[in-house]
């Protein structure tokens, strides 16, 4: 006979869950799959699969960064203004160079050094976020929404400055000449993968860096020192120091990467679709930290893994594709989210009773 102060056969499988919290966003998105693929229409087709996974990859680059931020225990939320700024710099260069007091510095269609330049750039706005969290001691909740709010400010002044005059709708930048082979790089079509059905697939080079981004942050996370040091500073910043772990270095960096990461986003969409406005990525910020948490990453940090938050922003992206292929107004999408979110906090409190 068990004793009365033994754990139940449920408490051992809440604490399983706990110890696995992708495992709940994961029996999440197999359920919804199977309930779209019976009332959406062509939910199942090569073309609805491959635009899913194409579109939740260009979010998800960022995603990841802002999991690691929130598994520290901070929050960005400035990372659409950021992405808006690294496209506007990667579009300027491509398509202008850099002039400064009427010479060329650089020549237009910088390509590689422009990629570069913007991912400088957006990591430069992250070490901003990171310095006046740090230093400052203002929550990141606050002080990310004031550089929200900067940053845009920053994009669209790029955006209405001569230099990015191409057209007569001024704030709009396109890169008007022949594609160059970055473009293919960095998010050209998948031709494999789309020829394989009728109509053709919309998979896109976005994926593959998807892929890679979680990857490489799924080693760092698990099997580096880094990586325990971000858990370690968000389960406990006062437990973390006094184990000699330098916590505003990492929260700094978390900031740098998150920051990057956004603004390679930002290129990756525009290598797509080459035009840029200062409305691109306005309210994505909110959509990662929605697919962080429904990926089960808790809130005050600590605990959380970058596959949840991966799969989070899968599951979000296929909902807003099976609700428009059900034929349910979009308008409700933000609804859906709104439930989904909260069953995660939901489960996720009461996953870390145990």
């Amino acid at each position: 006979m068990a004793s009365a102060t033994s754990p139940s056969n449920f408490q051992k499988a809440r604490a399983r869950l706990a110890n696995y919290s992708e495992v709940v966003v994961l029996i999440s998105f197999v359920l919804l799959f199977l309930i779209f693929t019976l009332t959406a229409d062509n939910f199942l087709s090569l073309l609805s699969i491959t635009n899913i996974l194409t579109i939740a990859s260009i979010k998800g680059i960022f995603v990841i960064g802002v999991a690691m931020l929130m598994i520290s225990g901070e929050f960005d939320l400035s990372v659409g203004s950021t992405l808006a700024v690294g496209a506007y710099v990667f579009a300027i260069l491509m398509e202008h160079g850099f002039v400064m007091g009427g010479s060329q510095i650089l020549p237009a269609g910088l390509g590689f050094l422009a990629l570069i330049i913007s991912l400088i750039i957006c990591g430069l706005l992250g070490l901003v976020n990171g310095l006046i969290v740090v230093r400052s001691g203002i929550p990141s909740f606050i002080a990310t929404l004031g550089t929200m709010l900067a940053f845009r400010g920053i994009a669209r002044a790029m955006g209405n400055s001569e230099l990015a005059k191409t057209s007569g709708n001024a704030d709009v930048v396109r890169f008007t000449g022949e594609a160059p082979p970055l473009f293919n790089v960095l998010n050209g079509d998948i031709n494999f993968i789309n020829d394989l059905g009728t109509p053709a697939g919309g998979a896109r080079m976005a994926i593959v860096w998807f892929f890679l981004v979680v990857l490489v942050a799924v080693i760092v996370m698990r099997y580096t020192r880094y990586g325990s040091w971000v858990y370690a500073t968000g389960g406990s910043r006062v437990a973390a120091l006094a184990q000699g772990v330098r916590t505003d270095r990492i929260i700094i960096w978390n900031f740098i990467v998150t920051g990057a990461l956004a603004g390679l986003a930002g290129v990756v969409q525009f290598a797509s679709r080459p035009a840029i406005d200062p409305a691109r990525g306005e309210g994505w910020e909110l959509i990662a930290v929605a697919a962080c948490v429904i990926g089960g990453i808790w809130l005050q940090g600590g605990y959380g893994t970058i596959i949840g938050a991966a799969i989070g922003m899968l599951l979000l992206q296929m909902v807003e594709q099976g609700l428009i292929l059900a034929g349910v107004d979009i308008q409700l999408f933000q609804a859906t989210i709104g439930l989904i979110l909260i069953v995660a906090v939901i489960s996720n409190t009461w996953l870390s009773r145990t």
